[in-house]
């Protein structure tokens, strides 16, 4: 049995993987399932197709990976993982958005 956890999900998705493949014997763990929400990783059973995003995307990163890019530039600055730091992320984030 192999389980996915959130720090396998944000190792992925700091490397722009947007899909992860799960078998009948792969479990995802409640925060893995989390943490591939929040930074835009999908499952995908063996055989599923895998969805390429359109032609006319928008070429500014999406909200995920603006998430997962400007939490690795802190926890890189500051040596350390604050607590809270998504949340405060998400909150920054929004408000921008909001502005735009």
């Amino acid at each position: 049995m192999k389980f996915i956890t959130e720090r396998d999900i944000e190792q992925a998705a700091s490397q722009g993987v947007t899909e992860i493949a799960l078998d009948a014997n792969t479990r995802v763990t409640d925060l893995a399932r989390d943490a591939a929400q929040r930074l835009g990783v999908r499952f995908v059973k063996p055989g599923e197709a895998s969805q390429t995003p359109p032609a006319s995307a928008p070429a500014r990163p999406a909200y995920s990976q603006l998430h997962q890019q400007v939490r690795a530039a802190i926890v890189s600055q500051l040596g350390m993982e604050p607590d809270g730091l998504d949340a405060i992320i998400d909150r920054v984030l929004k408000s921008v958005e909001g502005q735009g």
